[in-house]
């Protein structure tokens, strides 16, 4: 059964009910919190559903990142019921409920679609649907249908453990398509966001995304630069942590959607990937990146920056012409025109962009240093040199070049991070540290070094 967004003026839809003889999902899946949380909820009168992602994950045999919780209960009433909980937000409004370790588990009231996306004029014209509230409470029906893509649509309910479906996602994930709830132009509109999410949920799944979908994206691909800048960094990072970035990257920049964020990147699609030009090596590096974080190495968010950035320094690089003398002094030039652009596009925190330039800067005296070198006692410590052997080391993967700096350089931060904790300096074996102390001339045994210029005491009178 497929409703459109128009189908809740004519009433009240019947949603496809699976009981729980009909789909995967057991409690036993259940974060245990999220299962308590879902539990109080019901035992006090109100409904308590499993929503969004968490279920379309359950129900294609996939571990959740997070679980989230639905409710006919007000964020107040909420905040009520659980002491250990607050409420955030004010575009929309929700309840994060507190656990040890950090755990949050997200609760939000039913929502419907506001009135304004309904035709009514927004502030910038007609044509602007981009919704900028969205605290309008509605029953769970009308919750469905506001949401982004059929697959997310899906409810289980705590009362009765059945999936609830009213914008037939079970029908899409058995056909494995990507649907939009309701007409994908006015969607994305309404949050440009959703077209890298759509491309992103294809390649995470291996889905394709449906016609209508695909036109619409072709259509409004511009529109996402609308979209706030920490929340689409937000969106290119993601891939890159939970190991489907190269085939997520791939589609983004088949769609131009890459392309209208990046354009430093020069449109560094599948198609140019034979040409064996620094662009090809952004999908080389991204696949050697999903490697690693699915064997269940986890690569610091610097790493992922600086493993996009740098075929775009490669490119400014090759624009420049060969560093002469070569050196930090002639690269550093290059990196701030290269990143800054990008940093400034992409809102990042300016540590987070000088951080990057570093790795990138490092890398290059990596490839020419050894762990036992002398000159690498002025490295060891700093707070970028894991980072950025990670990516001497993804290079290497990628280009074949620097295999033997980047296997001494890890065994070397094995040894050193791994033995002494992050950011600690390398063993002694690796950097022999300074003798502080001398045998004094008659052998009395090891006395301090005086320091050269320094200050002597004047020799105190002796008392009268």
């Amino acid at each position: 059964m497929k409703l459109d967004v128009d189908s809740t003026s004519r009433g009240m839809s019947i949603p496809r009910i699976l009981p729980r003889a009909e789909h995967p999902i057991s409690r036993g899946y259940v974060d245990p919190d999220a299962l308590r949380v879902l539990y109080r909820l019901h035992r006090a009168g109100y409904k308590a559903y499993l929503v969004g992602g968490s279920v379309r994950d359950l129900m294609t045999g996939r571990t959740p990142k997070d679980f989230d919780i639905g409710t006919d209960a007000k964020p107040q009433e909420v905040r009520r019921l659980f002491r250990n909980s607050r409420v955030i937000g004010r575009r929309f409004r929700l309840v994060h409920i507190l656990f040890e370790g950090g755990k949050i588990v997200e609760v939000s009231t039913f929502r419907k679609t506001p009135d304004a996306v309904h035709g009514e004029q927004g502030q910038e014209g007609e044509d602007d649907l981009l919704i900028r509230s969205d605290n309008t409470f509605g029953t769970p029906e009308e919750d469905a249908l506001r949401r982004d893509f059929t697959i997310n649509g899906l409810f289980y309910d705590i009362a009765t453990y059945a999936v609830l479906d009213f914008v037939g996602g079970v029908e899409d994930l058995e056909r494995r398509v990507v649907r939009t709830i309701g007409d994908p132009l006015i969607r994305f509109r309404e949050d440009p966001v959703r077209m890298l999410r759509a491309c992103e949920f294809a390649a995470r799944l291996s889905f394709s995304m449906s016609e209508d979908v695909q036109g619409a994206i072709a259509e409004l691909k511009r529109e996402v630069t609308k979209s706030a800048a920490p929340r689409v960094t937000e969106e290119l990072l993601d891939p890159l942590r939970r190991g489907w970035g190269h085939d997520t990257y791939r589609i983004w920049s088949e769609a131009g959607l890459l392309d209208a964020l990046l354009p430093e990147l020069g449109g560094a699609g599948a198609a140019r990937a034979a040409e064996g030009t620094a662009e090809s090596l952004l999908f080389a590096l991204l696949r050697e990146t999903d490697a690693l974080q699915s064997a269940g190495k986890r690569l610091e968010d610097a790493t992922l920056l600086s493993a996009v950035f740098l075929p775009v320094v490669f490119d400014a690089v090759r624009r420049r012409g060969p560093l002469v003398p070569a050196g930090p002094g002639q690269i550093l030039p290059v990196l701030e025109n290269a990143v800054n652009p990008l940093g400034i596009r992409m809102s990042l925190p300016n540590h987070v962009t000088e951080t990057v330039k570093h790795v990138l800067e490092t890398l290059g005296r990596l490839t020419s240093t050894r762990p036992a070198d002398p000159g690498v006692r002025r490295l060891a410590g700093r707070p970028y040199l894991k980072a950025s052997v990670a990516l001497l080391s993804l290079y290497a993967r990628a280009s074949g070049r620097y295999r033997e700096a980047a296997a001494a350089w890890d065994e070397a931060v094995e040894r050193g991070f791994g033995a002494h904790g992050a950011g600690a300096a390398f063993p002694d074996a690796l950097i022999p540290a300074p003798e502080p102390f001398a045998a004094a001339p008659d052998g009395r045994g090891p006395v301090r070094k005086r320091r050269r210029g320094g200050r002597r005491r004047k020799p105190q009178a002796a008392p009268a």
